[in-house]
Protein backbone atom coordinates (compact mmCIF):
# COMPACT_ATOMS: atom_id res chain seq x y z
CA UNK A 1 0.00 0.00 0.00
CA UNK A 2 2.90 2.27 0.58
CA UNK A 3 4.53 1.55 -2.41
CA UNK A 4 1.29 2.19 -4.33
CA UNK A 5 0.95 5.59 -2.42
CA UNK A 6 4.48 6.62 -3.27
CA UNK A 7 4.41 6.21 -6.64
CA UNK A 8 0.41 7.78 -7.27
CA UNK A 9 1.52 10.50 -5.07
CA UNK A 10 4.95 10.91 -6.45
CA UNK A 11 3.98 10.68 -10.41
CA UNK A 12 1.31 13.36 -9.59
CA UNK A 13 3.97 16.20 -8.23
CA UNK A 14 6.25 14.92 -10.33
CA UNK A 15 3.72 15.28 -13.62
CA UNK A 16 2.90 18.66 -12.38
CA UNK A 17 6.34 19.78 -12.57
CA UNK A 18 7.12 18.64 -16.14
CA UNK A 19 4.05 20.68 -16.91
CA UNK A 20 4.90 23.83 -15.13
CA UNK A 21 8.36 23.45 -16.46
CA UNK A 22 7.09 23.10 -20.38
CA UNK A 23 4.35 25.90 -19.90
CA UNK A 24 8.18 27.95 -18.97
CA UNK A 25 9.87 27.09 -21.86
CA UNK A 26 6.97 28.00 -23.83
CA UNK A 27 6.67 31.63 -22.17
CA UNK A 28 10.58 31.90 -23.04
CA UNK A 29 9.79 30.98 -26.93
CA UNK A 30 10.89 27.47 -27.16
CA UNK A 31 8.68 26.45 -30.35
CA UNK A 32 8.20 22.92 -29.16
CA UNK A 33 6.93 23.87 -25.48
CA UNK A 34 4.49 26.63 -27.50
CA UNK A 35 1.28 27.88 -25.07
CA UNK A 36 -1.19 30.58 -25.26
CA UNK A 37 -0.23 33.70 -23.92
CA UNK A 38 -1.35 34.53 -20.63
CA UNK A 39 -3.62 37.58 -20.42
CA UNK A 40 -2.49 40.40 -19.70
CA UNK A 41 -4.03 43.91 -18.83
CA UNK A 42 -4.19 45.92 -15.10
CA UNK A 43 -0.69 47.33 -14.56
CA UNK A 44 -2.35 49.38 -12.22
CA UNK A 45 0.66 51.66 -10.11
CA UNK A 46 -0.57 52.16 -6.44
CA UNK A 47 0.37 55.74 -5.43
CA UNK A 48 1.03 56.55 -1.74
CA UNK A 49 -2.13 57.46 -0.28
CA UNK A 50 -3.38 54.05 -1.25
CA UNK A 51 -0.37 52.09 -0.17
CA UNK A 52 -1.00 54.42 3.06
CA UNK A 53 -4.59 53.21 3.61
CA UNK A 54 -4.22 49.71 2.77
CA UNK A 55 -1.02 49.52 5.79
CA UNK A 56 -3.42 51.11 8.00
CA UNK A 57 -6.30 48.83 7.15
CA UNK A 58 -3.67 45.91 7.68
CA UNK A 59 -2.14 47.64 10.88
CA UNK A 60 -5.58 48.14 12.45
CA UNK A 61 -7.09 44.42 11.75
CA UNK A 62 -4.10 43.29 13.42
CA UNK A 63 -4.92 45.51 16.57
CA UNK A 64 -8.32 44.16 16.51
CA UNK A 65 -7.53 40.98 16.54
CA UNK A 66 -4.59 41.16 19.05
CA UNK A 67 -7.12 43.11 21.21
CA UNK A 68 -10.59 40.31 20.68
CA UNK A 69 -8.05 37.73 21.57
CA UNK A 70 -6.97 39.43 25.35
CA UNK A 71 -10.84 40.05 25.93
CA UNK A 72 -11.35 36.17 25.53
CA UNK A 73 -8.74 35.48 27.49
CA UNK A 74 -9.86 37.62 30.24
CA UNK A 75 -12.97 37.01 30.53
CA UNK A 76 -13.32 33.36 29.17
CA UNK A 77 -10.34 31.79 29.48
CA UNK A 78 -9.25 33.19 32.13
CA UNK A 79 -11.71 34.86 34.39
CA UNK A 80 -9.58 38.09 35.84
CA UNK A 81 -6.25 37.53 34.04
CA UNK A 82 -4.23 41.10 33.05
CA UNK A 83 -2.94 42.57 29.91
CA UNK A 84 0.59 40.38 31.27
CA UNK A 85 -1.31 37.29 30.89
CA UNK A 86 -2.99 38.16 27.70
CA UNK A 87 0.31 39.17 26.28
CA UNK A 88 1.86 36.03 27.44
CA UNK A 89 -0.74 33.83 25.41
CA UNK A 90 1.09 34.68 22.33
CA UNK A 91 4.35 33.71 24.07
CA UNK A 92 3.97 29.92 22.79
CA UNK A 93 5.76 27.14 20.86
CA UNK A 94 8.80 28.84 18.62
CA UNK A 95 7.95 32.32 19.60
CA UNK A 96 8.96 31.23 23.38
CA UNK A 97 12.39 30.56 21.23
CA UNK A 98 12.64 34.09 19.33
CA UNK A 99 12.06 35.82 22.58
CA UNK A 100 15.00 33.87 24.43
CA UNK A 101 17.21 34.54 21.22
CA UNK A 102 16.67 37.89 21.45
CA UNK A 103 17.55 38.60 25.21
CA UNK A 104 20.15 35.98 25.17
CA UNK A 105 21.74 35.55 22.06
CA UNK A 106 22.61 33.20 19.75
CA UNK A 107 25.39 32.28 22.11
CA UNK A 108 23.84 32.63 25.17
CA UNK A 109 20.47 30.38 24.48
CA UNK A 110 21.86 27.35 25.22
CA UNK A 111 20.26 23.69 26.18
CA UNK A 112 21.88 20.39 27.39
CA UNK A 113 24.95 22.11 26.49
CA UNK A 114 23.96 22.49 22.61
CA UNK A 115 23.22 25.92 20.76
CA UNK A 116 19.77 24.04 19.59
CA UNK A 117 17.93 27.13 18.22
CA UNK A 118 20.64 28.29 15.75
CA UNK A 119 18.17 26.58 13.89
CA UNK A 120 16.12 29.82 13.93
CA UNK A 121 17.10 32.37 11.07
CA UNK A 122 18.73 35.64 12.52
CA UNK A 123 16.98 39.06 10.94
CA UNK A 124 13.73 38.96 12.69
CA UNK A 125 15.89 38.19 16.45
CA UNK A 126 18.00 41.43 15.24
CA UNK A 127 15.20 43.28 14.16
CA UNK A 128 12.96 42.86 17.06
CA UNK A 129 16.27 43.17 19.35
CA UNK A 130 16.47 46.91 17.42
CA UNK A 131 12.79 47.82 18.42
CA UNK A 132 13.17 46.51 21.87
CA UNK A 133 15.56 49.25 22.31
CA UNK A 134 12.58 51.60 22.00
CA UNK A 135 9.96 49.32 23.94
CA UNK A 136 11.93 48.01 26.53
CA UNK A 137 9.93 45.00 26.35
CA UNK A 138 10.73 42.31 23.98
CA UNK A 139 7.26 40.65 23.77
CA UNK A 140 5.58 44.23 22.80
CA UNK A 141 8.88 44.10 20.62
CA UNK A 142 8.35 41.07 18.88
CA UNK A 143 4.54 42.37 18.09
CA UNK A 144 5.34 45.53 17.14
CA UNK A 145 7.57 44.12 14.54
CA UNK A 146 5.38 41.22 13.22
CA UNK A 147 2.48 43.96 12.71
CA UNK A 148 4.16 45.73 11.58
CA UNK A 149 5.92 43.84 8.77
CA UNK A 150 2.59 42.50 8.40
CA UNK A 151 1.27 45.94 6.90
CA UNK A 152 4.10 46.19 4.84
CA UNK A 153 3.78 42.68 3.30
CA UNK A 154 -0.15 43.98 2.79
CA UNK A 155 0.96 46.76 0.35
CA UNK A 156 3.07 44.90 -1.63
CA UNK A 157 1.00 41.80 -2.06
CA UNK A 158 -1.99 45.05 -3.48
CA UNK A 159 0.30 46.33 -5.27
CA UNK A 160 1.20 43.13 -6.95
CA UNK A 161 -2.10 41.97 -7.53
CA UNK A 162 -3.63 45.34 -8.64
CA UNK A 163 -0.55 45.01 -11.15
CA UNK A 164 -1.55 41.77 -12.51
CA UNK A 165 -5.40 41.44 -12.15
CA UNK A 166 -7.03 45.45 -10.67
CA UNK A 167 -8.22 46.64 -7.83
CA UNK A 168 -10.68 43.99 -7.03
CA UNK A 169 -8.64 41.32 -7.21
CA UNK A 170 -6.31 43.07 -5.07
CA UNK A 171 -8.73 43.39 -2.24
CA UNK A 172 -10.29 40.01 -2.29
CA UNK A 173 -6.40 38.83 -2.54
CA UNK A 174 -5.65 40.37 0.64
CA UNK A 175 -8.73 39.67 2.64
CA UNK A 176 -8.05 36.14 1.78
CA UNK A 177 -4.38 36.37 3.33
CA UNK A 178 -5.63 38.22 6.49
CA UNK A 179 -8.03 35.51 7.22
CA UNK A 180 -6.49 32.30 6.13
CA UNK A 181 -6.76 30.14 9.16
CA UNK A 182 -3.57 30.27 10.14
CA UNK A 183 -2.81 33.67 9.34
CA UNK A 184 -3.24 34.87 13.16
CA UNK A 185 0.46 33.83 13.04
CA UNK A 186 1.40 37.07 11.20
CA UNK A 187 0.42 38.58 15.18
CA UNK A 188 2.60 36.37 16.69
CA UNK A 189 6.11 36.58 18.09
CA UNK A 190 7.36 34.86 14.62
CA UNK A 191 8.85 35.21 11.58
CA UNK A 192 5.53 34.75 9.33
CA UNK A 193 5.13 38.77 8.89
CA UNK A 194 8.76 39.41 7.86
CA UNK A 195 8.99 36.41 5.57
CA UNK A 196 5.65 38.03 3.90
CA UNK A 197 6.82 41.21 3.40
CA UNK A 198 10.39 40.25 2.22
CA UNK A 199 8.66 37.42 -0.11
CA UNK A 200 6.08 40.25 -1.36
CA UNK A 201 8.30 42.69 -2.20
CA UNK A 202 10.24 40.67 -3.56
CA UNK A 203 8.22 38.96 -5.95
CA UNK A 204 6.91 42.60 -6.95
CA UNK A 205 10.21 43.91 -8.06
CA UNK A 206 10.76 40.80 -10.02
CA UNK A 207 7.64 41.58 -11.72
CA UNK A 208 8.62 44.91 -12.52
CA UNK A 209 11.98 43.77 -13.67
CA UNK A 210 14.11 45.88 -11.21
CA UNK A 211 16.70 42.93 -10.53
CA UNK A 212 18.64 44.78 -7.90
CA UNK A 213 15.79 45.31 -5.22
CA UNK A 214 14.62 42.24 -5.96
CA UNK A 215 17.93 40.86 -5.32
CA UNK A 216 18.43 42.81 -2.08
CA UNK A 217 14.47 41.58 -0.81
CA UNK A 218 15.60 38.53 -1.49
CA UNK A 219 18.48 38.54 0.38
CA UNK A 220 16.86 39.66 3.46
CA UNK A 221 13.88 36.85 2.97
CA UNK A 222 16.63 34.00 3.10
CA UNK A 223 17.92 35.73 6.30
CA UNK A 224 14.53 34.82 7.19
CA UNK A 225 13.60 31.72 6.31
CA UNK A 226 15.89 29.28 4.01
CA UNK A 227 12.38 29.26 1.65
CA UNK A 228 13.96 32.81 0.78
CA UNK A 229 16.85 31.24 -2.09
CA UNK A 230 13.74 30.40 -3.89
CA UNK A 231 13.26 33.68 -5.05
CA UNK A 232 16.14 33.11 -7.14
CA UNK A 233 14.18 30.85 -9.13
CA UNK A 234 11.25 33.26 -9.41
CA UNK A 235 13.73 35.65 -10.86
CA UNK A 236 15.44 33.46 -13.24
CA UNK A 237 11.94 32.22 -14.31
CA UNK A 238 10.84 35.80 -15.23
CA UNK A 239 14.24 37.06 -16.00
CA UNK A 240 14.50 34.78 -19.15
CA UNK A 241 10.56 34.35 -20.19
CA UNK A 242 9.34 37.83 -20.52
CA UNK A 243 9.49 38.77 -23.98
CA UNK A 244 10.12 35.43 -24.97
CA UNK A 245 13.60 36.09 -25.96
CA UNK A 246 14.21 32.61 -27.74
CA UNK A 247 11.67 33.21 -30.45
CA UNK A 248 13.14 35.95 -31.50
CA UNK A 249 15.11 36.25 -34.95
CA UNK A 250 19.10 34.92 -33.74
CA UNK A 251 20.53 38.61 -33.55
CA UNK A 252 18.08 39.78 -31.38
CA UNK A 253 17.64 36.65 -29.52
CA UNK A 254 21.74 37.08 -29.10
CA UNK A 255 21.66 40.60 -27.66
CA UNK A 256 18.16 39.64 -25.63
CA UNK A 257 20.02 37.30 -23.49
CA UNK A 258 22.95 38.96 -23.42
CA UNK A 259 21.00 41.66 -21.45
CA UNK A 260 19.53 39.30 -18.95
CA UNK A 261 22.94 37.78 -18.63
CA UNK A 262 23.86 40.68 -16.81
CA UNK A 263 21.26 40.71 -14.48
CA UNK A 264 22.42 37.44 -12.88
CA UNK A 265 24.67 38.72 -10.44
CA UNK A 266 22.07 40.38 -8.29
CA UNK A 267 19.36 38.07 -9.01
CA UNK A 268 21.64 35.57 -6.78
CA UNK A 269 21.86 38.14 -3.95
CA UNK A 270 19.39 35.73 -1.82
CA UNK A 271 22.77 33.35 -1.71
CA UNK A 272 24.35 36.56 0.68
CA UNK A 273 21.58 35.92 3.35
CA UNK A 274 22.06 32.43 3.62
CA UNK A 275 25.89 32.66 3.65
CA UNK A 276 25.52 35.64 6.38
CA UNK A 277 23.34 33.01 7.98
CA UNK A 278 26.09 30.15 7.71
CA UNK A 279 28.65 32.65 9.24
CA UNK A 280 26.10 33.04 12.04
CA UNK A 281 26.76 29.01 12.39
CA UNK A 282 30.29 29.02 12.48
CA UNK A 283 30.63 32.11 14.80
CA UNK A 284 28.11 29.61 17.16
CA UNK A 285 28.59 26.18 16.93
CA UNK A 286 32.31 26.26 15.43
CA UNK A 287 30.87 25.12 12.05
CA UNK A 288 28.73 26.67 9.19
CA UNK A 289 26.76 23.69 8.78
CA UNK A 290 25.91 23.52 12.66
CA UNK A 291 22.14 24.16 12.00
CA UNK A 292 22.18 20.39 10.16
CA UNK A 293 23.27 18.17 13.28
CA UNK A 294 20.97 20.90 15.33
CA UNK A 295 18.12 19.77 13.03
CA UNK A 296 18.10 16.32 14.83
CA UNK A 297 16.82 17.45 18.20
CA UNK A 298 13.79 18.61 16.27
CA UNK A 299 13.09 15.54 13.98
CA UNK A 300 13.71 17.53 11.16
CA UNK A 301 15.41 16.83 8.11
CA UNK A 302 14.69 16.73 4.33
CA UNK A 303 11.87 13.78 3.35
CA UNK A 304 10.12 13.53 0.21
CA UNK A 305 6.50 14.87 -0.23
CA UNK A 306 4.63 11.18 -0.66
CA UNK A 307 6.76 10.14 2.75
CA UNK A 308 5.60 13.05 4.41
CA UNK A 309 1.99 13.14 2.77
CA UNK A 310 1.71 9.46 4.10
CA UNK A 311 2.70 9.76 7.54
CA UNK A 312 0.69 12.94 7.77
CA UNK A 313 -2.67 10.78 6.60
CA UNK A 314 -1.39 8.11 9.21
CA UNK A 315 -1.58 10.51 12.03
CA UNK A 316 -4.97 12.26 10.63
CA UNK A 317 -6.41 8.56 10.96
CA UNK A 318 -4.45 7.08 14.38
CA UNK A 319 -3.25 9.62 16.05
CA UNK A 320 -3.44 8.60 19.90
CA UNK A 321 -4.66 11.81 21.19
CA UNK A 322 -7.62 13.45 19.00
CA UNK A 323 -7.29 16.73 19.78
CA UNK A 324 -4.06 17.22 18.34
CA UNK A 325 -4.95 14.76 15.46
CA UNK A 326 -7.91 17.63 14.66
CA UNK A 327 -6.14 20.80 14.99
CA UNK A 328 -2.50 19.45 13.17
CA UNK A 329 -2.39 16.46 11.20
CA UNK A 330 -6.42 16.62 9.59
CA UNK A 331 -5.23 20.78 8.50
CA UNK A 332 -2.36 19.37 7.40
CA UNK A 333 -3.40 16.53 5.27
CA UNK A 334 -6.57 18.66 3.75
CA UNK A 335 -4.57 21.64 3.03
CA UNK A 336 -1.97 19.98 0.59
CA UNK A 337 -4.99 18.46 -2.42
CA UNK A 338 -6.95 22.12 -1.73
CA UNK A 339 -3.51 23.73 -2.78
CA UNK A 340 -2.23 21.27 -5.33
CA UNK A 341 -5.96 21.59 -6.99
CA UNK A 342 -5.78 25.62 -6.81
CA UNK A 343 -1.84 25.08 -8.29
CA UNK A 344 -3.29 23.02 -11.13
CA UNK A 345 -6.07 25.27 -11.85
CA UNK A 346 -3.23 28.48 -12.26
CA UNK A 347 -0.90 26.28 -14.24
CA UNK A 348 -2.19 27.35 -17.33
CA UNK A 349 -3.72 30.63 -16.99
CA UNK A 350 -0.80 32.35 -14.81
CA UNK A 351 2.30 32.92 -15.72
CA UNK A 352 5.21 30.59 -14.84
CA UNK A 353 7.23 32.47 -12.51
CA UNK A 354 4.06 32.59 -10.07
CA UNK A 355 3.14 29.03 -10.56
CA UNK A 356 7.02 27.65 -10.25
CA UNK A 357 7.26 29.60 -7.60
CA UNK A 358 3.87 28.23 -5.91
CA UNK A 359 4.89 24.81 -7.26
CA UNK A 360 8.66 24.22 -5.26
CA UNK A 361 7.56 26.49 -2.02
CA UNK A 362 4.05 24.15 -1.53
CA UNK A 363 6.19 20.57 -2.51
CA UNK A 364 9.14 21.83 -0.30
CA UNK A 365 6.91 22.67 2.82
CA UNK A 366 5.58 19.27 2.55
CA UNK A 367 9.43 17.46 2.30
CA UNK A 368 10.05 17.77 6.27
CA UNK A 369 10.54 14.33 8.58
CA UNK A 370 8.30 16.05 10.63
CA UNK A 371 6.28 17.97 9.62
CA UNK A 372 4.14 20.23 12.74
CA UNK A 373 3.60 23.82 10.80
CA UNK A 374 2.31 23.11 6.92
CA UNK A 375 -0.77 26.23 7.94
CA UNK A 376 1.64 28.13 8.97
CA UNK A 377 4.36 27.86 6.32
CA UNK A 378 1.81 28.21 3.48
CA UNK A 379 0.40 31.61 5.21
CA UNK A 380 3.37 33.04 3.28
CA UNK A 381 3.18 31.32 0.12
CA UNK A 382 1.71 34.28 -1.77
CA UNK A 383 1.14 33.17 -5.35
CA UNK A 384 -1.67 31.08 -4.27
CA UNK A 385 -3.51 33.64 -2.27
CA UNK A 386 -3.70 35.60 -5.90
CA UNK A 387 -4.85 32.36 -7.24
CA UNK A 388 -7.36 32.76 -5.04
CA UNK A 389 -8.40 36.03 -6.25
CA UNK A 390 -8.22 35.17 -9.73
CA UNK A 391 -10.63 32.52 -9.36
CA UNK A 392 -13.05 34.35 -7.76
CA UNK A 393 -13.37 37.23 -9.82
CA UNK A 394 -16.38 36.34 -10.88
CA UNK A 395 -17.60 33.67 -8.85
CA UNK A 396 -19.28 36.62 -5.85
CA UNK A 397 -20.92 33.65 -4.23
CA UNK A 398 -17.53 31.52 -3.78
CA UNK A 399 -15.63 34.46 -2.70
CA UNK A 400 -18.07 35.03 -0.04
CA UNK A 401 -18.61 31.50 0.95
CA UNK A 402 -14.81 31.03 1.01
CA UNK A 403 -14.03 34.30 3.01
CA UNK A 404 -16.42 33.03 5.43
CA UNK A 405 -15.44 29.53 5.68
CA UNK A 406 -11.64 30.58 6.29
CA UNK A 407 -12.76 33.05 8.88
CA UNK A 408 -14.43 30.73 10.90
CA UNK A 409 -11.51 28.06 10.80
CA UNK A 410 -9.01 31.32 11.60
CA UNK A 411 -10.85 31.86 14.72
CA UNK A 412 -11.44 28.21 15.75
CA UNK A 413 -7.56 27.60 15.39
CA UNK A 414 -6.59 30.91 17.47
CA UNK A 415 -8.61 29.98 19.99
CA UNK A 416 -7.21 26.79 19.87
CA UNK A 417 -3.55 27.95 19.78
CA UNK A 418 -4.33 30.89 22.71
CA UNK A 419 -5.39 27.59 24.83
CA UNK A 420 -2.30 25.47 24.43
CA UNK A 421 -3.11 23.45 21.56
CA UNK A 422 -0.43 22.19 19.26
CA UNK A 423 -1.20 24.63 16.65
CA UNK A 424 2.07 25.88 15.58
Amino acid sequence: MNQIWTLAVSGLVLAAGVLLVAGWLGECGVPRFHRPRVAEAPKLEIGRREAAAIFGGALAFRAVVFLAAGLVICLIMEPGAGAAQALGAWKRWDAWHYVNLVELGYSGYVEDGQHLFVVFFPLYVWLVRLIRVLTGNTMAAGLLASFTCFAGGCVYLYRLAAWEYGRAAARRALVFLSVFPFAFFFGGVMTESLFLLTTAAALWHIRRHQWLAAGLWGALAALTRMHGLLLIGAAGAELFSYGRPLALPEQERKRALLARLKALPVIFLPVVGTLIYLGLNHAVTGSPFGFVSMQEHWSQGFCWVSDTLWYVLHNAISYQDEATRLVLWVPELVLFPLFFALLLWAARRQGSTFTLYAFVTLVLDYSLSWLLSAGRYLSCAVPFFLFMAVLTSRRPRLAVGLTGAMAGLFAVFLLAYLSGAQVM
